[in-house]
């Protein structure tokens, strides 16, 4: 009962889901280039390339689905390209049914990616070959080469962060392949200023070829020669370029004689590819839904067996036969036998070795699919009340099922060592028996070295949800039309949280100590183990959904007729560190949450800016914890900010304010979507050491809090300074480090300052402690005064990562007004 209503829940969300989104058609013109439709004549679809010139074409070659990109009035199709994340269809095998982008979203919406990813701070964009089985992988991937081209620079479809953004790609099954070769030729031939692949990562993807059943082309081949339309088209499939080269049994007729054995040379799998598979400009990041157990399933030898008979009297009539087989031993894989009226029959034994049938991998139902197919066809033909007219006379015939059993369902289609394109000894490993053999003891998944071609390469472990089921799930297999989709879920659920966990590890820039996409914040770690599930965040877990809180309580210092009821509020902000907006979350605010907002820039004075965020126990912003700066593109566009909170519990003890402020040369400016975004834990890591222990004079600048602060150089008989003139209490400087570093390698600060001044300055660092940090009471040394303050007692290790002794700011800070401090040397000691 549990399971109908989970499922019954989740048809109603999957089918709720469908965000706004555009299509685009896209054709190859005789001039070799892509061009978007924007009609069709008589003779093929007309459009315009990148650069806006017409061309035409004779059919489509590929078409995309941007789904919920934000808006830009100032583009042709009023939208833009931002973190771009292309989702590659796999293969179409059903000749009559063509699949469509609806199709494909429908299948994506019942594992809430869509929504996740644009949760996530993604653009998705589905992309769907015409024609993915008479195509050949090489086209479809020069096509998709051209396709990321054609995003990157365009005059449709701005993407103003290309050069930053990048794509990131997932390839489906047969899309994992084309995307793989696809991204290899774009990244090769692009420009050092065009958007690079960020990450490339593929779902289930044959890279080192799939397996069909030996016997089962021989079975089709038959039928097919004897009459079979519906046998006939799917022969014609398993020949085609574009599924042909994806199976590891090559597939051949010689006249009405058809046969497989295992080719993995000369294909171009195993040929061309590789070069792509061994391209290392970006990560590559592979998923197996098989298992790595280190042996092969339990399975029985017999697919099935299917006889149907016709008699009458002593005679028979007609009879169709088809068994398929599982042979280690160069038995007979597939047993085919027709008979019509009195002829002989056409028999064909086919024998073979079908190891490959029952490698380690994900499974599909082929024989199943088979069965049901040639059982139906035999039915027709022999029908229950079947009747021969013979001249005036009808007759009616006997007919019978002498065997009608299905034994194996299922067997393997894409193998664990295909799927994470595994090495062994060097070479691929579905050319050995360690394809067989592997098991996840002691495999490197997060990194492979020369065991995989991929960055990171994983597959269906004691880890994963679904290890402990007796044969490896169905190949790409969907909640809603799995019999058990709660375990589907599940395992996509992992497996979508490994790519993602290895998007953010690639996304984090480790000089500036933070993510590039802000959403990543709280979610994800770079030093998180995508192995380890207690680690994958709550929007995973919860459909792609989060929860947010909005604010009581906000007002504008640029537009004071501004409060909470505005969702959008704009103003202009004059040069300098300016504080702009108070937020009152009205209680402690939470640990394990983040404070999110969005700025966009028009009209700017300069070329920059920045924000940073306090967070305060009064609206004053006494006693508070000062966050990242983050930097702020000036282009008009929405850019989303976010901070997260201290983990540890009683941080934020007495802290309800938020504080915006904005550093720059001024402009006019939009703040919009405040809110505290809750269930955001993430493991923060531990910074990188301080580049020097001289913090003053050394590398560090320093900024003024305001425009009436001063830092201006100083010299006298004692020698060279800086002094700062602070005209107010609670005005103050200081000295950046560009991005947090961590002090654990010293243990105080020591500042040497002029006599007779910085009585009552306080230093600290990020967030000032309820304890006192006072210059004053320091010893003569030298002529000048040296105050030593212990770091534990100026650095606030509650809310630091794993408690380090880590900053990004010294501040210095006046407690009365007119304080004047002169400094000669600040230090690590």
């Amino acid at each position: 009962m549990m399971r109908l209503l989970w499922l019954a829940l989740l048809a109603f969300f999957s089918s709720n889901v469908m965000a706004a989104y555009k299509d685009y058609s896209f054709f190859v013109n005789d001039a070799d280039r892509l061009c978007m439709e924007y009609g069709k004549m008589l003779l093929g679809p007309v459009g315009f390339d990148n650069d806006g010139n017409p061309c035409s074409g004779k059919v489509e070659s590929v078409r995309i689905r941007i789904i919920d990109a934000p808006a830009d009035e100032s583009s042709t199709t009023g939208i833009y390209l931002e973190r771009p994340f292309l989702i590659i269809d796999g293969i179409n095998l059903d000749p009559v049914e063509k699949k469509t982008l609806t199709d494909l979203h429908n299948e994506i919406n019942q594992v809430w990616l869509p929504v996740l990813l644009k949760n996530l701070g993604y653009t998705p964009i589905l992309v769907q070959f015409t024609e993915t089985v008479r195509t050949s992988l090489q086209e479809n991937s020069k096509v998709l080469s051209q396709l990321f081209s054609f995003l990157n620079h365009n005059r449709y479809l701005p993407f103003p962060g290309a050069r930053e953004d990048g794509f990131v790609v997932m390839g489906i099954s047969q899309g994992g392949v084309i995307g793989r070769y696809g991204a290899y030729l774009y990244d090769t031939h692009r420009g050092s200023i065009d958007a690079p692949i960020r990450l490339f990562s593929s779902l289930d993807s044959p890279h080192q070829g799939a397996v069909m059943p030996m016997g089962l082309f021989n079975t089709v081949a038959f039928w097919a020669n004897n009459g079979s339309s519906s046998a006939q088209m799917f022969k014609d499939i398993l020949l085609s370029k574009g599924a042909a080269d994806l199976l590891v049994y090559e597939n051949k007729c010689d006249g009405a004689s058809c046969k497989s054995d295992v080719n993995t040379k000369g294909r171009f799998l195993f040929e061309d590819y590789r070069k792509a598979a061994e391209y290392k400009g970006f990560p590559t990041v592979l998923v197996s839904q098989g298992q790595l157990k280190g042996f092969s399933p339990e399975h029985k030898n017999n697919y099935y067996h299917l006889e149907r008979h016709v008699e009458k009297g002593p005679l028979t009539l007609g009879s169709a036969v088809s068994r398929m087989h599982y042979s280690e031993n160069n038995g007979t894989v597939a047993r085919n036998r027709k008979k019509e009226t009195t002829d002989d029959a056409v028999l064909d034994d086919y024998k073979g070795v079908s190891k490959y049938d029952f490698i380690q991998g994900s499974t599909y139902p082929f024989a199943a699919t088979i069965y049901n197919s040639l059982r139906e066809g035999f039915y027709d033909a022999m029908p229950t009340n079947m009747k021969e007219k013979v001249f005036l006379f009808s007759i009616k015939l006997n007919t019978y099922w002498g065997a009608d059993e299905l034994t194996q369902d299922r067997s393997t289609f894409i193998p664990t060592v295909s799927a994470m394109d595994m090495k062994c000894n060097g070479d691929l490993a579905i050319r050995s028996d360690c394809g067989f053999t592997q098991s996840s003891v002691g495999f490197p998944f997060e990194n492979p070295g020369n065991r995989s071609t991929a960055t990171a390469a994983f597959a269906v472990d004691p880890s994963h949800p679904r290890y402990a089921e007796a044969i490896s799930g169905r190949h790409i297999e969907l909640p809603l039309e799995s019999t058990v989709g709660k375990s589907v879920l599940d395992g996509m659920k992992y497996d979508l949280w490994r790519i993602l966990c290895e998007v953010a590890k690639h996304d984090y820039d480790y000089e500036l100590g933070q993510f590039r996409n802000p959403k990543l914040i709280g979610y994800f770690a770079p030093n998180t183990s995508c192995m380890d599930a207690s680690k994958m965040p709550d929007i995973i877990n919860n459909v792609g959904l989060y929860r947010k809180v909005p604010f009581a309580y906000a007002r504008y210092d640029y537009n004071i007729d501004a409060t909470e009821r505005e969702t959008s509020v704009k103003f202009s902000v004059p040069a300098g560190w300016k504080k702009v907006a108070t937020w009152n979350y009205g209680e402690n605010i939470q640990p394990n949450t983040s404070f999110e907002v969005s700025v966009k820039v028009d009209n700017p004075k300069g070329n920059w800016m920045k924000a940073e965020l306090l967070v305060c126990r009064l609206k004053g912003c006494s006693g508070h914890l000062q966050l990242n700066e983050y930097s702020v593109p000036v282009d008009g566009k929405k850019h989303t900010l976010r901070w997260q909170m201290p983990a540890n519990d009683g941080a934020l003890n007495g802290m309800h304010w938020f504080r915006l402020v904005l550093n720059s040369d001024g402009g006019d400016v939009t703040v919009s979507d405040v809110s505290l975004i809750l269930n955001t834990q993430s493991d923060q890591m531990v910074p990188p050491n301080i580049g020097s222990a001289s913090i003053y004079p050394g590398r560090y600048e320093f900024f003024p809090w305001t425009n009436e602060v001063r830092g201006t150089p100083y010299v006298d008989e004692l020698g060279a300074g800086l002094e700062f003139a602070f005209d107010k209490a609670r005005r103050g400087v200081h000295f950046d480090f560009g991005n947090a570093v961590s002090m654990d390698d010293y243990s105080n600060l020591v500042v040497d300052y002029w006599p007779g001044t910085c009585q009552r300055t306080i230093a600290y660092f990020d967030s000032k402690k309820l304890t006192d940090a006072n210059l004053d009471n320091g010893r003569l040394q030298n002529g000048f005064v040296r105050k030593i303050l212990p770091l534990s007692e100026i650095i606030d290790t509650d809310v630091t990562p794993h408690g380090s002794k880590s900053a990004r700011r010294l501040n210095l800070q006046s407690v009365v007004p007119n304080e004047r401090c002169v400094v000669k040397s600040i230090t690590l000691q």
